[in-house]
């Protein structure tokens, strides 16, 4: 049994808890293959921490009340910010693997353990809807057999789609997952600000929500660019300026002329 302590109850570390916790058993992962035999449950959630001290009903696992005593575990996940990662490892006083779950932040950042890595799902999260993990990614470093094991393990147990990317090339993925995500869901928030105050439905633009993604994964998203800044069309992209709010001018304004350089035009 692989005995788990996460640090953080956000979106991510809620959702990892509740994986951990309610674990499937994953036959066709790789772990699973490489045993040829059936993985049994073999994860256990020994406790959870987070600043506030809030117990979360829907966990078993116990909420822990401080960092510098832990108690046993074999890996330690620190699912906190970015910015909170460096000093949450130097408190953990701690002989199991300490990894956290950062796309940005190096596998440096938890080098003052012997044992130590990153487990990265690059999937937004929220507390609200459940994640079928089987299904997520999971991007893995780790500095020595030891981390190399324990990480895989847990991977191999949660999901059938793990890989092993540095520090470097996880960057570029976090950067890549930015500027899908989480800037696409602010241009959909945008357009339903427009939408809003003209009274218009948003459900009117699903299915072409629905269409450039599916286009965008078929042909390449290159390949499905359209619109104004595409063809150039000048006169349209004037009338949208003039009619948009002043403070969202600059946004559209970017956007399209890297469209415009995009294609050359």
């Amino acid at each position: 049994m692989m005995e788990i302590i996460v640090i953080g109850t956000g979106n991510l570390g809620l959702n990892l808890c509740k994986a951990i916790e309610n674990q499937y058993v994953n036959n066709d992962s790789a772990f699973a293959k490489a045993k040829n035999t059936n993985v049994k449950n073999t994860l256990k959630l020994v406790g959870y921490y987070n600043t506030s001290a809030t117990c979360i009903d829907t966990l078993k696992a116990p909420l822990l009340y401080s960092i510098k005593a832990l108690p046993k575990a074999d890996l330690v996940i620190i699912a906190t910010p970015d910015d909170h990662i460096v000093n949450v490892s130097t408190t953990i006083n701690s002989n199991a693997i300490i990894a956290h779950t950062s796309g940005s932040v190096a596998m440096q950042a938890v080098s003052n353990h012997v044992n130590h890595g990153v487990f990265y799902i690059p999937q937004s999260f929220s507390k609200s809807r459940e994640m079928n993990f089987k299904e997520l990614p999971i991007c893995v470093e780790f500095n020595n057999n030891i981390a190399q094991e324990g990480l895989e393990k847990l991977g191999n147990q949660l999901s059938s789609k793990l890989t092993y990317l540095n520090s470097q090339q996880r960057g570029r993925l976090h950067i890549a997952a930015v500027y899908m995500n989480n800037f696409v869901n602010h241009c959909y928030t945008k357009a339903d600000e427009i939408l809003n105050e003209a009274n218009i439905d948003a459900s009117l633009l699903y299915p072409l929500m629905n269409e450039t993604l599916a286009k965008a994964q078929e042909i390449s998203p290159y390949e499905a660019q359209t619109g104004p800044a595409r063809r150039n069309d000048v006169q349209t992209i004037a009338r949208h300026l003039e009619a948009i709010k002043s403070n969202d001018r600059n946004m559209y304004d970017a956007i399209t002329q890297s469209i415009k350089n995009t294609y050359g035009n």
